[in-house]
């Protein structure tokens, strides 16, 4: 369970939820395919830190 110093969380549920969107039924979604998304994301992820950068100054701009 995330607590109020978590910012973001992907879990398996997750992903479950997006293969339904695009019709890949949840059996599907094997312990290898997890992995497989996880590395993914880990990748597409690589520059967090510009977009957490980039949200806290529209959130410090929306403020003003």
């Amino acid at each position: 369970m995330p607590d109020e110093n978590t910012i973001f969380i992907l879990a398996r549920e997750d992903v479950i939820a997006c293969a339904k969107e695009i019709g890949i039924p949840e059996a599907a979604i094997t312990d290898d395919v997890l992995h497989k998304v996880k590395k993914g994301v880990e990748w597409g992820l690589e520059c967090w830190t510009d977009v957490v950068k980039t949200a806290i100054r529209e959130a410090l701009e929306a403020q003003s």
